[in-house]
């Protein structure tokens, strides 16, 4: 019986002979037992490099001066200042606008209510003055003797039969003051009671003079700038 010799003590030959035959016999056995030998694991492929990116130098950070900080605070301020300023003086304008037509329409509507207060008084006064004639021919009805006298003047009668026509009343007074001197001229008085009290008219063929109450109540309003007729409520 052959003795064991260690694995240490053969010559590298032999050792070579002993893996070969190892490695032979282990093949063997795998064949015979049909069992595939594992496939070797196929190495995973390594991943692509990252790019490099070629880094350029940065501009150095420049920070302001003081006196150029100082400068920008000034700028701002001037710019804002000038701002305001343009702002204001818009603001000034459109105000002083306002204020001109407020004045306008205030002095326009002075000018109307003046006008309505003179109208009005105007007015009044006329209308006063209407029933100060009424009353004073009331009382005074002699107060028609000299406009009579100024309508037959007008016509300086020479020839013809001149008229005088005067409401009924008035007719009375006229014969008692102007009779005798009537009579001598050829007057004839003529009674109207279409006529108001306190007038009269004179008739000589084509010529007339109107002196009713009426037409010289209205030229005398003419004369003033006012057309108001004479609205009488006596018959």
């Amino acid at each position: 019986m052959t003795g064991f010799i260690p694995k240490e003590k053969l010559s590298a030959y032999e050792r070579w002979e002993v893996a070969a035959f190892d490695e032979a016999e282990q093949a063997a056995a795998n064949t015979a037992l049909d069992v595939a030998p594992e496939p070797e694991a196929e190495p995973e492929p390594e991943p692509d490099p990252e790019p490099v990116i070629a880094l350029q130098d940065e501009p150095p950070v420049i920070f302001p001066t003081a006196a150029e900080i100082e400068q920008m605070h000034v700028d701002a301020h001037q710019q804002g200042y000038d701002a305001g300023y343009e702002e204001g003086i818009a603001k000034a304008r459109d105000a002083a606008a306002q204020i001109d037509t407020l004045m306008s329409n205030l002095q326009h509507a002075l000018h109307e209510l003046d006008q309505q207060v003179a109208e009005q008084l105007l007015s009044t006064s006329v209308e006063i003055a209407k029933q100060v004639i009424r009353q004073s021919l009331k009382i005074k009805p002699e107060w028609l003797i000299p406009v009579v006298k100024e309508a037959i003047a007008t016509l300086h009668p020479h020839q013809g039969h001149p008229l005088l026509i005067a409401h009924p009343k008035d007719a009375v007074l006229i014969r008692s003051h102007l009779g005798e001197q009537l009579s001598h001229t050829n007057w004839k008085i003529i009674e109207d009671a279409s006529i108001t009290p306190g007038g009269c008219r004179v008739e000589l063929g084509a010529s007339e003079v109107d002196a009713t109450l009426e037409s010289r109540w209205q030229r005398v309003l003419e004369s003033i700038g006012v057309s108001q007729e004479w609205l009488s409520d006596e018959g």
